[in-house]
């Protein structure tokens, strides 16, 4: 009889144990999070541009130089006018950072990193501040920059020109003493 009640207590035990520690898995994986937002902004590091433009609807008529705007991906045109004869010209690349892959159990991934850039040019090159870098070029010469942030590649590349090689049909966004 005791050998019966310890058989029995302890096909309870294992049976209790066993059904504690069922798990249930929830197929359905949770959204991806949510892309970065992606920021951009025109500087100067030793005279101001005499005039900017750029093809980038996000940015404003005569924005503060050295603000970041919110933007929206793609690849943009511009022109930065160190004195009214000499310019840069050429086209910046903009992204967002993806989010993360949704989890398991319908958790969310996690957010996707913001993007800043920040075009800088001199009158010898392009500047640019997150790595304290300076890329310098001669007339007709052209400057590619290609960085990896993230999983994705800033991309800018600009030639050094003048209004006699190259003239400019673009109306500035930003004059240097106009309001």
């Amino acid at each position: 009889m005791k050998s019966l009640f310890k058989i029995a207590s302890v096909a309870i035990v294992a049976t209790m144990l066993l059904t504690s520690c069922i798990f249930v898995v929830d197929p359905v994986q949770g959204p991806d999070g949510r892309s970065g937002e992606a920021y951009f902004g025109v500087d100067y590091d030793h005279a101001l541009p005499y005039s900017y433009w750029d093809n980038n609807a996000s940015i404003p008529d005569n924005p503060v130089l050295g603000s970041f705007y919110p933007t929206n991906t793609g690849v943009y045109e511009f022109e930065y006018f160190i004195n009214p004869y000499e310019y840069w010209y050429g086209t910046y690349r903009l992204f967002r950072n993806a989010g993360g892959s949704g989890g398991a159990n319908g958790q969310a991934g996690y957010p996707g990193a913001d993007t800043y850039l920040m075009l800088i040019c001199n009158p010898n090159g392009f500047y640019e501040e997150r790595s304290n870098n300076k890329r310098t070029a001669e007339m007709g010469e052209t400057i590619v920059i290609e960085e990896l942030v993230g999983d994705n590649k800033i991309r800018i590349e600009m030639t050094k020109t003048t209004t006699d090689i190259r003239p400019s049909t673009k109306v500035p966004k930003y004059l240097n003493g106009q309001f």
